[in-house]
């Protein structure tokens, strides 16, 4: 045919007609779609939620345990509340606890004031001193003055964990003349809501600078704006639609989802930069219809495989046993593959319809620029010294492999400066531990023992965890129980039996020390261990197995220790484990993958 021929010219004509027309649908669905995956990001980032126990491995003994404590004893989520001067005297504690007792995010508050009056008033009828001897480290300070609130958080405090949060801060701002940078906050609850603050704020404001950065240098190296344009915005609608299906799937942002943005962000950049590139080298002696069809062809085989050997890599994190890390695998693999298909949809189209007047591309042809041809020459001229030291450097990185630790421990989860860490060392030293970890004591109900023995028991128990080398607070059914005569005289024995009379079970099922089942009566002891040091919780709850199970075993009943302590302690464990498995997981399919593509 002949290619100057009317018939061939007015069949390219309505070949760049179509190509023209499916450009603008493609540009106009994805302008029309914008405002929905805009919608949808937003959303994404203001759902995040970093509850504690997302991080708790699924299927596990211990995992059951602790649902079983809970199912017993009741949530035990707490916010613990104080300020410098905050005492037993001090008539703003009483007047804080009364507003928050009224909030739908808290379902019971406790103080020290209130509970010390329930030790001294009847029926107990402790001493002052030994009754502060007992809430000693859990709401009293060591100075037996400075106090705290522990609020138990509610559902809706659960669901809402930021707005739990500031409703304290609103109630002690509004009822008290108490400013939020007076206040000292710990526990489960405050964590997860500084987490989701400061994981939304760093989102926000870091989104800006990255895109103007990122833009600034594209412009410079590509030496289009244009081309900066259409990349930036492959990359922000891909990392747009990521949050997008994130959000429409029903799932929440969390601490290491926080992770998806950058990830799809910059691979998008990295991908939109080489098939520009590729149209770049090709427009030097093309027409930019065909230098794009060049580009297309070229690049799409590299573009394609580079994401989906990546997404094989996240993909391969979804063999976790912890959900946060599963879930960012399986996202991240999915945002991935979608950025492809952004990536050769939009470019395609805006390079069509808005082609760039590029400038000469100097040193595409000739070999590079000289600095690169240097590079090149010493890479080719020491070739088997460039080989064995990088073989020497990943044997070398594969040693230290074993030395990785992984943590989820409060105090590497924030900056040393942070308030985070400011407020918890306060607390841990004005009032006492933070960290909680809990032992529950079996007696079957055939049990001859009555209510007072086994009391007496628990207190044994709870005064040989109070002996440990490291410094902890407890409480149990035996803190708020009547002071027991000890010795084997008539005066001691009527007085114990008495004692047994006047004991109420119901008194203490409702301060969640107690819970009855068909088959047993559990006794709860609640120790707290500090948050801030270089405790080693798995060490620090073996070590506690060791000193009580002789006593249990002795004893005949059966014991359980839960709690976060043993969750976390077996969380970084299962980090590591699920870091080898996706790992050696992910090496595989993709050393399976590039054999067969590349047929070598």
């Amino acid at each position: 045919m002949n290619m100057n021929s009317p018939s061939h010219r007015r069949l390219s004509h309505h070949l760049m007609g179509r190509r023209s027309r499916y450009a603008r649908i493609v540009l106009v669905t994805m302008a029309v779609t914008s405002p929905f995956v805009l919608s949808g990001s937003i959303g994404a980032l203001r759902s995040t939620s970093n509850d504690p126990r997302q991080w708790l491995p699924s299927s596990f003994a211990e995992t059951d345990k602790y649902d079983r404590f809970l199912q017993h004893f009741g949530v035990d989520e707490i916010a613990v509340v104080s300020w410098p001067g905050c005492t037993l005297d001090d008539s703003r504690v009483p007047q804080l606890a009364k507003e928050l007792e009224e909030s739908p995010y808290y379902d019971r508050v406790l103080t020290g004031p209130s509970v010390l009056r329930e030790l001294i008033a009847a029926p107990l009828k402790l001493g002052r001193v030994e009754a502060l001897r007992r809430l000693r480290g859990i709401l009293i300070g060591p100075d037996d003055q400075t106090t705290c609130l522990v609020l138990t958080t509610s559902a809706a405090g659960r669901a809402d964990r930021s707005e739990a949060v500031r409703e304290i801060e609103r109630s002690a701002a509004t009822n008290c003349g108490l400013a939020t940078s007076e206040l000292r906050l710990a526990g489960p609850t405050v964590d997860a809501a500084t987490i989701d603050a400061e994981s939304r704020r760093l989102l926000f404001q870091l989104a800006g600078f990255s895109a103007l950065l990122s833009f600034m240098v594209a412009t410079l190296r590509l030496r289009s704006i244009r081309l900066a344009i259409m990349v930036l915005v492959v990359a922000m609608y891909s990392t747009g639609m990521a949050l997008a299906i994130l959000y429409v799937s029903g799932s929440k942002m969390n601490l290491l989802m926080t992770m998806l943005p950058p990830l799809i962000y910059v691979l998008s950049i990295s991908s939109a930069v080489h098939l520009v590139n590729y149209y770049r080298d090709a427009s030097s002696n093309e027409s930019s219809t065909k230098a794009l069809a060049m580009a297309i062809s070229h690049g799409w085989f590299p573009c394609v495989l580079a994401a989906f050997t990546t997404a094989i890599g996240l993909v391969s994190l979804s063999m976790s046993k912890i959900e946060p890390i599963r879930s960012f695998g399986i996202y991240s693999a999915v945002g991935v593959m979608a950025s492809v298909g952004v990536l050769f949809l939009f470019l395609p189209a805006a390079l069509h319809l808005f082609p760039p007047k590029l400038p000469p591309a100097a040193g595409l042809h000739n070999g590079g620029s000289s600095f690169s041809q240097a590079i090149m020459g010493a890479i080719s001229r020491h070739h088997a010294l460039v080989l064995f030291g990088s073989l020497a450097l990943m044997a070398f990185c594969g040693w230290g492999l074993p030395q990785v630790e992984s943590t989820v421990k409060l105090q590497d989860r924030f900056l040393p400066g942070s308030d985070a860490i400011t407020e918890y060392r306060w607390l841990e030293q004005h009032v006492g531990p933070m960290v909680p970890l809990e032992v529950v004591i079996h007696f079957d109900k055939e049990c001859p023992r009555n209510l007072l023995q086994r009391i007496q028991f628990v207190a044994a128990v709870q005064k040989e965890i109070q002996s440990l080398d490291e410094p902890v607070a407890t409480m149990s059914a035996a803190s708020l129980s009547p002071k027991i005569p000890t010795g084997g005289g008539v005066r001691q024995v009527i007085e114990r039996s008495l004692i047994n009379r006047r004991l109420r079970k119901d008194y203490l099922i409702d301060a969640n020390y107690l819970a009855e089942t068909d088959n047993e009566q559990l006794w709860r002891i609640t120790v707290r261990a500090r948050a801030i040091g270089k405790l080693d919780y798995g060490h620090f709850a073996e070590t506690l197995r060791q000193r009580i199970d002789p006593l249990i075993q002795k004893y005949d009943v059966r014991g359980t220790y839960t709690g976060f302590i043993p969750l976390i302690y077996k969380a970084q464990r299962q980090l590591l484990q699920d870091l080898v498995r996706s790992f050696l997981a992910a090496f595989a399919m993709i050393g399976v993958v590039l054999i067969f593509v590349l047929r070598s």
